[in-house]
């Protein structure tokens, strides 16, 4: 029988160092469901990608290339429920954009520090374009 969860020639420390870092990352992505939506576009041309809420009262962050020229949307909750939403501003130099649903409880996403982070510190992204979470 083959162990799944260990990798073959893998010494014990190396496995429990694997297997910390993914119960982390496993953990960081439940924290952040509610706070992470799928949005699709249908006009002027189809597209979809995902956001995140960064504040209670309906505000989401995403890339401009996914509302590139449009000027709204739906945004689907982590629970099933969607909202409209409007395109509040973008920037395609930064590739970013900020969005406002007009409805639904957004949990806003617990934030870190960039300045904080060091160089070849682990990150997590976290996304769910195409409804996929």
């Amino acid at each position: 029988m083959v162990d799944v969860h260990k990798p073959s020639g893998a010494d014990d420390s190396e496995h429990a160092a694997l297997d910390a870092y993914s119960r982390i990352v496993s953990d960081v992505a439940a924290s952040l469901l509610p706070s992470v939506l799928s949005v699709r576009i249908e006009s002027p041309q189809r597209g979809a990608g995902s956001a995140v809420a960064f504040t209670p009262d309906g505000f989401l962050l995403t890339s401009a290339h996914v509302v590139e020229r449009a000027t709204g949307g739906t945004a689907m909750f982590s629970d099933g429920a969607d909202a409209s939403f409007d395109v509040i501003g973008a920037d395609p130099l930064s590739d970013l954009a900020v969005l406002r649903t007009r409805g639904g409880v957004v949990e806003p996403a617990a934030l870190g520090d960039a300045d904080e982070l060091r160089i070849g510190q682990l990150v997590v992204a976290v996304g769910n374009p195409m409804g996929l979470a």
